[in-house]
């Protein structure tokens, strides 16, 4: 079965699956490529996990350039932010949100990674879940931008 995959709007995806059409937003289309790719890797015999991949979609918040980090991030609960650190072990995405906070949320975000225990998957996913359709939501309405070393402007 061929999936297909179409931008309406900023926010709004139609998915063509066979013959239905689904109109999703982008954190569902994102699950969608990850149940997919997911499903292919374990027909090829080789291992994937999910969580894994939510993570990988967290991490997308370390794409954005300074700026737009910063915004993004005043913007989230910081128990979200902290459960992405905890989950994600990468001292290099952690220093990038440190050095994007507040002095005064940075020193509590670092206390916090040193006394808070990994939260279990659930809770994890639910936190990685609430960033990543802030994220969207943010990029949807013009409030922050993914620039990539090729974005050029007109």
């Amino acid at each position: 079965m061929q999936v297909g995959i179409k931008k309406l709007h900023e926010n709004e995806w139609l998915i063509h699956v066979g013959c239905a059409k689904i109109k999703l937003d982008r954190f569902s289309v994102e699950l969608l490529n990850i149940t997919l790719e997911h499903v292919s890797m374990l027909e090829h015999g080789q291992s994937h996990s999910t969580f894994k991949s939510y993570i990988k979609l967290g991490l997308r918040l370390g794409e954005l350039d300074d700026r737009n980090l910063q915004k993004a991030l005043a913007s989230m609960d910081n128990i979200d932010v902290l459960n992405l650190l905890l989950v994600a072990n990468s001292t290099e995405f952690t220093q990038r949100i440190m050095s994007n906070v507040g002095g005064i949320l940075s020193k509590q975000l670092q206390a916090d990674l040193q006394t808070t225990e990994k939260p279990n998957e659930s809770v994890a996913k639910a936190s990685i879940k609430t960033i990543v359709e802030k994220m969207f939501g943010l990029q949807a309405s013009g409030e922050i931008e993914f620039i990539k070393e090729n974005t050029k402007y007109i």
